[in-house]
């Protein structure tokens, strides 16, 4: 796919994430827009806008909607001028600002389904996402990767290559029955820049290094610029830290930018063993491509 996927240029604003930090000076990579007298909101969960010159996407809606309609006020923004929306899974952190918003919303056909988390035994936490309605959204399902806009696409459902990198801590209703879910609605938003591949990342559900796998696979392009996102390295993905790092080094990615469910010891192992890609990322950041 490589020789159809076009090159584009641009820009990705995080509009919601777990963390806020102001008054940090930009670096080379990263201009903070979060500072006095413009201050953003911080929640849990992620949403994360791409501008290029093919349109407006919105990458996921946070958890409230609370913080995604500030943010995008401090932007100068409104929803009307959101050409998509896209989620990349069914989880409330990320579907949760979608009342709030309105227009076309592209996800998988799982995303909709009753979700739970079952950390352990006897504990179950419902994480079950919000619906579109018909009178605010279009909504389009889809399994298989789908283009946003010119050099601008989703993964679709990821392989999972390494089986490590997944969690049985989830559970799934689906007619009524419950099972194991291995949420294979968790996809990712690839970007073809000059630089290389940007690839954005809900959750990372289907594992990070899984993730970028299968971007390299399905657009033949194995550069990689950026990888930005949740790594779903918090609580039992702790486990897999050191494992996930080692992979991540092979790929050769330029810069790492762990966000949301990356979780603290993630990104506090990331910053020491990675310290050449890293780049410390809150709410209310931008990055050019």
């Amino acid at each position: 796919m490589g020789k159809q996927f076009q090159i584009t240029s641009g820009a990705l604003t995080v509009l919601v994430d777990n963390t806020i930090m102001e008054l940090l000076p930009d670096s080379n990579f990263i201009k903070r827009l979060s500072t006095p007298p413009t201050h953003f909101l911080a929640e849990h969960g992620f949403s994360a806008l791409i501008e290029t010159e093919g349109g407006k996407i919105l990458v996921d809606t946070g958890s409230t909607g609370i913080a995604l309609q500030h943010n995008l006020k401090q932007l100068g923004l409104s929803f009307d001028a959101i050409d998509l929306i896209f989620l990349s899974h069914g989880h409330y952190d990320h579907t949760g600002g979608l009342p709030a918003a309105t227009g076309r919303v592209i996800a998988h056909p799982d995303a909709f389904c009753e979700r739970f988390l079952v950390p352990k035994q006897g504990i179950s936490i419902d994480v079950t996402g919000s619906a579109p309605m018909a009178a605010n959204h279009a909504l389009e399902c889809h399994k298989g990767p789908v283009t946003l806009a010119e050099g601008v696409m989703t993964t679709g459902e990821v392989e999972r290559v390494h089986d490590w990198e997944e969690l049985p801590i989830f559970k799934i209703r689906k007619d009524g029955a419950e099972e194991i879910d291995r949420i294979w609605d968790d996809q990712a938003v690839i970007i073809n820049s000059r630089q290389g591949l940007v690839i954005v990342a809900g959750c990372s559900h289907a594992g990070i290094v899984n993730t970028i796998k299968h971007a390299i696979k399905i657009t033949g392009l194995a550069k990689i610029y950026c990888v930005i996102g949740g790594f779903h390295l918090i609580g039992p993905g702790e486990a897999k830290i050191d494992r996930t790092i080692e992979e991540l080094k092979r790929l050769d990615i330029q810069k790492i930018v762990p966000l949301h469910c990356t979780g603290f010891e993630g990104i506090k192992k990331l910053s020491t063993e990675m310290p050449d890609q890293f780049e410390y990322c809150t709410t209310g950041c931008r990055i050019e491509f």
